[in-house]
């Protein structure tokens, strides 16, 4: 489904130059839900905005399905962090999960059944005549997700999505993410710093090394399929895929590879 290889981005400024990708290579298999962790400010934010065609890389290749990636690909949606500043204030939550659904050219009938449907799927029914502005952070990023999930998009680009939450929201988030990933079969790339919701959400935890990025190692998450918040993070496996993903973070931080 998505292939990066190579990809390198260099950022610059008159005469100077900041390379914030080197090389990253890595494969996300169709219907798979895999996270990317590593330390602040190694470029994970560049890396999701050239997967998503919204920055140009210097070099190397992604691609998407096979094609590669020159714009926006069709098919894919992003949550960003920041979701007071991805909705809009002027419009009602309806009318926030409606508007990419317009610009697709759906017919009306259709995006009001899909817009019912991905708000009842986030827990939001009845809230489609509120603004967003009258919501908490919580059910404004629900709103986010309410609509990447009416795009009905193959491919889920999700950018530190609960950063900004409490942390009691931000456990009902993660859940709410696998619940979704299980129900639509939609490929999900899961950027987080956080190491433990790394390993909670994903079947593959990718580790970014420290700026200019590589990966630095790949981790199979073998806990059970069905997690829940208090049986999986007690169980001993959990704590030892936890701690190999913190030494890995820990020696990206050193530039050990």
């Amino acid at each position: 489904m998505l292939e990066v290889k190579g990809l390198k981005k260099v950022y610059r400024s008159g005469e100077r130059e900041v390379e914030a990708l080197r090389d990253l290579t890595f494969t996300v298999a169709r219907g798979d839900l895999v996270c990317l962790v590593g330390p602040s400010g190694c470029g994970k934010t560049t890396l999701l905005r050239c997967i998503s065609g919204l920055l140009d890389p210097t070099a190397g290749d992604v691609r998407v399905n096979g094609k590669a990636v020159d714009g926006p690909p069709p098919g894919m949606a992003v949550v960003f962090q920041e979701y007071g500043r991805s909705l809009f204030p002027w419009m009602s939550v309806r009318g926030n999960v409606e508007l990419p659904l317009k610009q697709k050219g759906v017919p009306k009938q259709r995006r009001h059944e899909l817009v019912e449907q991905s708000l009842d799927a986030v827990g939001l029914s009845g809230s489609g005549s509120a603004f967003p502005w009258q919501l908490s952070g919580g059910m404004q990023q629900r709103v986010a997700i309410a609509r990447a999930v009416a795009y009905e998009p193959q491919t889920l680009l999700m950018d530190e999505p609960f950063a900004a939450v409490d942390a009691q929201t931000r456990a009902d988030l993660e859940d709410l993410v696998r619940q979704l990933w299980k129900r639509l079969g939609v490929t999900i790339l899961f950027v987080t710093h956080d190491i433990d919701e790394s390993v909670y959400l994903g079947q593959r935890v990718v580790m970014l090394s420290s700026s200019p990025t590589v990966v630095q190692d790949e981790l199979t998450i073998d806990l059970p399929a069905e997690r829940d918040q208090l049986t999986t993070r007690a169980d001993p496996r959990f704590i030892e895929l936890r701690t190999r993903v913190y030494e890995q973070i820990q020696a990206a931080k050193k530039n050990v590879a």
